[in-house]
């Protein structure tokens, strides 16, 4: 049995719609559509372009139908952000970015809930982007005219197909989700002044929700790393998702709230199709795209290569919240790893680099139970980049094997094959992927 799909991938600079063919063979993975973006500043917020996000989603999936039939069609997309529907179906207004500063005085907030509860209940390290933060900075008036808070991936969702839905790996994100109940949090959404009743009732990854001219539409893993990790990961050994963020961690059975995750700073992100991902988010390539934002848009292979020209340089700490959204990536860069010139553009790009591998390095061993030769799996966009695999190889004193570089995009596809009865279980589907290339010793 063969049938193709179409997989739409947000990411949180590119979107990319993909023509995936699944069958016996390696998955046949085709980009059909790609788009940058970057959140815009409009009025008092950072917001995403989300007319322009839905135009070109609409774009892909029509140059993707007209290359031949697709049996179904799944999305996923960056978490914790959404968008309010009113008694209309339309938006309130578009989506506000996670980096915009209206979160910044969230610990008063998590004060109020207390970090350990959140963490037990939610299974989440408190972060200032958190869906439950953002909408207690939310605007009253505009919470009081939504009948409906959809998730990014169930946005779009909803604008396919009308149907208003959640799915547990994007929900898991919010802050809002009781962990083990796998149901929303009435406590939490009462601490941020938020009618429950918004939340949408939760369906699982491979549920046909709806149709898109004609062509089926299934939930996958919402959350972009949930997808990912479907097709990038092996249970129980360490990983590292790599593109804006590195998200790095593990997949396991059970979720681990204990008082040593909880200090360690791990948290617990519902797979797609179930157990959990004990991870840490680690600032990724948004270090080096914001630079070359502010350097104004150098070429990324040249930068990359003068970099790699240079001795190795000191790294700052990548989990640092001040890497969320400085003014000048590279002044904070050079701060945080005591650089004198932070003009220096070969050094600062050298210095992102190895700060996102020696911070994914301390995440890796504070993972409970994680042999200390076991290799490391890297997959997603970052792959591309020897730089970073040479530097989480020499920082860990680990091989490092290479997963798929559109991880996120053939998670959401074998979801869909799973629910097409093309595959009977998640083993059957990573069967079908190309073994992992062992890329450093």
């Amino acid at each position: 049995m063969s049938v193709t799909v179409g997989a739409v991938d947000f990411g949180a600079s590119s979107i990319r719609v993909c023509r995936v063919t699944l069958g016996d063979g390696a998955p046949e993975l085709e980009v059909v559509h790609r788009h940058v973006h970057a959140p815009v500043h409009a009025g008092s917020h950072l917001r995403w372009d989300w007319d322009r996000l839905v135009a070109e989603t609409e774009r892909g999936l029509e140059l993707a139908a007209a290359r031949g039939p697709l049996a179904s069609i799944g999305i996923d997309t960056w978490g914790v952000d959404y968008g309010l529907l009113d008694g209309r179906g339309e938006l309130v207004e578009p989506p506000i970015s996670y980096r915009d500063a209206r979160t910044d005085d969230f610990r008063a907030t998590l004060d109020r809930i207390g970090a350990e509860h959140f963490f037990a209940t939610t299974g989440l390290q408190a972060a200032q982007y958190d869906t439950i933060f953002q909408l207690g900075a939310h605007d009253r008036e505009q919470l009081a005219r939504a009948r409906h808070l959809l998730l990014l991936p169930e946005l779009l969702v909803h604008h396919l197909t009308g149907v208003v839905t959640g799915e547990p790996s994007s929900a898991g994100t919010t802050g809002l989700l009781d962990l083990r109940a796998h149901t929303w949090s009435t406590e939490l959404a009462d601490a941020v002044g938020v009618d429950p009743s918004l939340l949408p009732p939760l369906q699982p990854a491979g549920t046909q929700v709806g149709s898109w001219r004609g062509i089926p539409v299934h939930l996958v893993g919402g959350h972009d790393t949930a997808s990912a990790v479907i097709a990038g990961a092996t249970r129980d050994a360490p990983f590292v998702a790599t593109g804006t963020w590195l998200l790095v961690g593990r997949e396991q059975d059970q979720p681990d709230t204990s008082a040593a995750a909880f200090a360690a700073g791990l948290g617990n992100e519902l797979g797609a199709l179930g157990g959990v991902r004990l991870l840490r988010n680690v600032a990724g390539w948004w270090l080096v795209e914001e630079c070359r934002r502010h350097w104004g848009d150098p070429d990324l292979d040249q930068l990359l290569a003068r970099a790699a020209s240079i001795a190795p340089v000191p790294a700052g700490d990548a989990l640092d919240p001040r890497l969320l959204a400085p003014s000048d990536m590279a002044a904070t860069l050079a701060e945080l790893a005591g650089l004198p010139d932070p003009t220096d553009r070969a050094v600062i790009t050298r210095c992102a680099v190895e700060s996102m591998a020696e911070s994914a390095v301390h995440v890796i061993a504070s993972l409970p139970g994680v042999d200390d030769d076991a290799p490391v799996r890297a997959f997603g966009g970052g792959i591309r980049s020897p730089l970073l695999l040479d530097a989480l190889a020499r920082r860990s004193g680990r091989s490092v094997h290479l997963g798929p570089v559109e991880a996120a995009a053939l998670g959401n596809a074998l979801t869909q094959g799973l629910a097409l009865g093309v595959f009977a279980t998640l083993d059957d589907a990573r069967a079908t992927l190309v073994a992992p290339e062992e890329a450093s010793a």
